[in-house]
C-alpha cells in the first residue's frame, strides 16, 4: 500500500494559525495554540503552534513554528506522522519571505522556499540545488496566518467566485486555485464563538477539494475539511485524548466477493464512485490500453464503470538496453525526483549489477522488478523513499514502486509510478489504495509491473489506474463481472492436491484455518484476514502464497498416510536501531555484533537481543517473555529451546548487522472429516 504522503500533504495544506483580531500589534497576539486533527471522525492528532517576534536585516518578522502529530494504522501496521513547518512573515506586507516544511515517517520529505525581488528560491531534498522561479506579478504567496487576498475579495469585497495563481511551497511550482463562497456559519471552538465565512477551494492542478471556515473579523482559518480529514481550533486537552485511527476503514472499499487467485484475474468490470486528489483527472485520462472507463468525472469525483483487461507483453520488439531516449516528455522519467533518488550512487551500482548481460530493456526491467519483489519484504510503515527502502530492505507498495522506478531510471529505462487501487481478498474482498510501476518499452508504450504483488512482468486485471500522483478515497465499489485466466479453469480438485484440503485448528487461539480449492488453485483462508492463493508444492512439499514469500505452509502425515497437522511459518523482519545500549565486556566478540535493539515497525515495539549466562537471549515485548536461543543450525539460524522460533541476523557489505529475521512456527491440527475417519476405521480393521 502507498506510503501516506498524500495525507501529509493534506495536513501541510491545513496547518493554520489563529489570533484575536486583525490590525493588532504582534505583541498582543497569543504565543501558543492547539488544533485538533480528526480522520474519519476519529480524533487522532493535533497541531501545536508557537509564534515569536524576531528582527532580521532591520525588519520585524513574525516567526511561526508548528509541529503536527498524527497517529494512524493500516493493514495492522502503526504509523506516526510528524509534520514540521516554519515561516517568516513580513509585518508590513503580511507576505512570507521564507517557508520550510518537513514530513517525517521512516524517511523525511523536505522543501523550502525563499522569496526576494519577485523570485522564489526553491529547495527540496531530492533536488539538492536551489531552483530559481520567476514569479508573475499577480501570483499569490500564501500565508496561512492572515490570508489577505481572501479577506480583501470574499469578506470585504463580497466576491462569489474567483481564481488565483498561487505558488506551491511543496512542489516549487505555480498552480491555480479557485474559490467559491458557500455561505456563513457560526462556530463554537475552544470555548469561544466565531462568525465565519465558508469557502470551497479547488486546487485545479491536483484536484483536491477543500472546505474552509474563515473568521470574518480577520480572515484567519479556524476549521478545514479535506476528504475525511477535519482540523479545527481546540484546547490543550486534545493532546491527551488522541487515539490511533484505522485507515483501513477509509482506504478500503469492500465488495464482498472473494477471489483468492488474484494473479489470474484476466478481466474485471467494476462500478465505482471514487474521490481522488493529487492530480487533475479527466475521463480521457482514465482510458488507455487495458482500461476503459465510461462515466463522469466532476472535480475529481469519479462515477462510472471500469473495464480492465490483463495486458500480456512478452517483450516483442523491446528497445535495446540501454535505451536511447529522445523528447523531453520521456526524459523527465529518467530524472530523480522526490523520494525517487535515481542518481544515488548506491542505487546506480546495484541496478547495473542486477541488469548485467540483459539482452534488452524488457529483460532488464523484469530482472529489476523481480529483485525488488524478492528482496524487499512487505511491512508498514515502509522505507518510503527509494534509498531508504533499499537500505532497510522493507516497505509497502509505494516503497517497492519507488525503488523499482529509481532502479529503472538509474540504468536508462524511463519509469514512473502508477497509482490507484487493487483488488485483494482482504476483509471478504475489497479494493485498496495501491501503487505499482510502469516502464517504457518503445513501440509497446508504457507497460505495468507490480513488484509488491510478485507480478514481475504484468499486473492482473484487478488494478484500476487513476494517475501518477493520485489518492484513492472510495465511496462505493461493486464488481459486476470478472474472468479468470482463459476462462477454462479446472473445477475439480486434482487428485495430487486433494489431500491438503480441509480445516486446521490453531488450538492456542481457537481459530480455524482452511485449505480449499478456489478459482483453479489451492488457497488458504486465514481467519480474520484474507484468502490467499497458493503455488503448487515445491520440491520440499512447501506451499507458498502467490502474493508473498513471508508465509509458507508444510504438512506432516500420521501413521495411515493422512495429513495430521500443518506448520505455518511466518517470516518477521526487524530493523536494527542505530542507537544501542552499551555492550558489557563479558560479551564474547562473536556475539557483540548480534546484541542490541531491533524495531518491529508494524507493532511499534522494541525487541532486545542480549547475552546472558553464556546464552543468546531475546526479550519479546509483545509476549512479555525472554526466549533463549542456545544453538545454531547448519544454515546459521539460531533455534530457541522449544523449536518454535528461529532467528537470522542479516549483515551489510561492511559486515555490520542491520536486520534480524524471526521465523515463527505455528502448528495446526487437521480436523478429521468423514472420509478420513472411514479410511482410518477400514485400515484398523484390516490390521486386526
Amino acid at each position: 500500500m502507498k506510503t501516506i504522503v498524500k495525507l501529509l500533504c493534506a495536513l501541510a495544506m491545513s496547518v493554520f494559525l489563529w489570533t484575536t483580531a486583525a490590525g493588532q500589534s504582534f505583541e498582543d497576539l497569543p504565543k501558543t495554540w492547539i488544533h485538533a486533527v480528526e480522520i474519519g471522525g476519529v480524533l487522532c492528532g493535533f497541531v501545536e503552534s508557537e509564534m515569536t517576534i524576531i528582527e532580521r536585516d532591520g525588519k520585524e518578522l513574525l516567526s511561526l513554528n508548528e509541529e503536527a502529530l498524527v497517529k494512524q494504522s493500516a493493514l495492522g501496521g502503526k504509523v506516526d506522522l510528524i509534520i514540521i513547518n516554519s515561516a517568516l512573515i513580513e509585518s508590513t506586507t503580511q507576505l512570507p519571505v521564507f517557508v520550510e516544511q518537513r514530513f517525517k515517517t521512516t524517511a523525511e520529505v523536505y522543501s523550502s522556499a525563499k522569496f526576494s525581488n519577485g523570485i522564489a528560491y526553491f529547495t527540496s531534498v531530492e533536488g539538492g540545488e536551489v531552483k530559481q522561479i520567476q514569479l508573475p506579478d499577480d501570483v499569490v504567496l500564501e500565508n496561512t496566518f492572515s490570508y489577505p487576498h481572501l479577506m480583501k475579495d470574499f469578506i470585504l469585497g463580497n466576491e462569489k467566485e474567483k481564481k488565483y495563481l498561487v505558488f506551491d511551497n511543496q512542489k516549487g511550482e505555480i498552480i491555480t486555485k479557485s474559490y467559491t463562497r458557500v455561505g456563513e456559519e457560526k462556530l463554537e471552538l475552544a470555548g469561544a464563538n466565531f462568525n465565519t465565512i465558508v469557502l470551497e477551494e479547488l486546487n485545479q492542478n491536483s484536484g483536491v477539494n477543500t472546505k474552509m471556515w474563515l473568521n470574518k473579523e480577520n480572515s484567519f482559518l479556524l476549521k478545514i475539511n479535506i476528504s475525511n480529514r477535519v482540523i479545527y481550533l481546540a484546547d490543550k486537552s486534545v493532546k491527551k485524548r488522541i487515539q490511533v485511527v484505522n485507515l483501513d476503514n477509509i482506504l478500503f472499499a469492500r465488495v464482498n466477493k472473494i477471489i483468492s487467485n488474484v494473479h489470474d484475474i484476466s478481466y474485471m468490470k467494476v462500478e465505482a464512485t471514487i474521490s481522488s486528489g493529487g492530480e487533475w483527472i479527466t475521463t480521457e485520462s482514465l482510458n488507455f490500453p487495458g482500461q476503459k472507463f465510461e462515466g463522469t468525472v466532476t472535480n475529481n469525483l469519479i462515477e462510472g464503470v471500469f473495464e480492465i483487461e490483463k495486458q500480456d507483453f512478452k517483450g516483442d520488439n523491446a528497445p535495446p538496453f540501454p535505451q536511447k531516449i529522445e523528447g523531453e516528455e520521456l526524459k523527465k522519467y529518467l530524472e530523480p525526483e522526490r523520494l525517487i533518488e535515481s542518481d544515488n550512487p548506491v542505487l546506480i551500482k546495484e541496478a547495473q549489477q542486477i541488469t548485467t548481460d540483459s539482452k534488452d530493456s524488457w529483460e532488464a526491467a523484469v530482472s529489476l522488478s523481480k529483485w525488488v519483489g524478492e528482496n524487499i519484504r512487505g511491512t508498514l510503515p515502509g522505507g518510503t523513499s527509494a534509498i531508504n527502502t533499499y537500505n532497510t530492505r522493507e516497505g509497502e507498495c509505494g516503497s517497492h514502486s519507488r525503488l523499482l522506478t529509481a532502479f529503472c531510471r538509474a540504468v536508462g529505462i524511463p519509469a514512473r509510478l502508477s497509482i490507484g487501487c487493487m483488488y485483494i481478498s482482504y476483509m471478504g474482498g475489497c479494493f485498496y489504495q495501491h501503487a505499482w510501476t510502469e516502464v517504457y518499452m518503445g513501440e509497446a508504450g508504457w507497460i505495468a509491473v507490480d513488484a509488491t504483488a510478485h507480478e514481475f512482468s504484468f499486473v492482473d486485471a484487478g488494478h484500476i489506474r487513476l494517475g501518477e500522483e493520485t489518492s484513492f478515497n472510495p465511496k462505493e465499489m461493486k464488481i459486476i463481472e470478472y474472468k479468470m485466466g482463459n476462462g477454462e479453469m479446472a473445477k475439480e480438485v486434482p487428485e495430487e492436491l486433494e489431500k491438503y484440503i480441509g480445516k486446521y485448528k490453531y488450538e492456542q487461539r481457537n481459530k480455524i484455518f482452511e485449505i480449499l480449492f478456489q478459482d483453479g488453485n489451492l488457497a488458504v483462508d486465514i481467519p480474520g484476514s484474507q484468502v490467499l492463493a497458493l503455488n503448487p508444492p515445491d520440491e520440499k512439499g512447501i506451499l507458498y502464497p502467490k502474493l508473498t514469500r513471508q508465509l509458507n505452509f508444510s504438512f506432516e502425515n500420521d501413521i495411515y498416510g493422512n495429513i495430521s497437522q500443518m506448520k505455518l511459518q511466518q517470516l518477521i523482519p526487524l530493523g536494527k536501531k542505530f542507537e544501542q545500549d552499551s555492550i558489557g565486556s563479558e560479551v564474547p566478540e562473536e556475539f557483540k555484533l548480534l546484541v542490541g535493539n531491533y524495531w518491529l515497525a508494524p507493532a511499534q515495539a522494541d525487541f532486545k537481543v542480549f547475552y546472558e549466562d553464556g546464552v543468546l537471549k531475546m526479550y519479546d515485548p509483545l509476549a512479555k517473555m525472554v526466549i533463549k536461543f542456545p544453538e545454531q543450525n547448519e544454515g546459521g539460524l539460531w533455534i530457541d529451546e522449544f523449536n518454535i522460533f528461529k532467528i537470522e541476523f542479516v549483515k551489510n557489505e561492511a559486515e555490520e548487522v542491520t536486520r534480524m529475521l524471526i521465523y515463527s512456527n505455528t502448528y495446526l491440527i487437521k480436523l478429521k472429516d468423514h472420509k478420513e475417519s472411514s479410511h482410518e476405521i477400514q485400515s484398523t480393521s484390516l490390521k486386526n
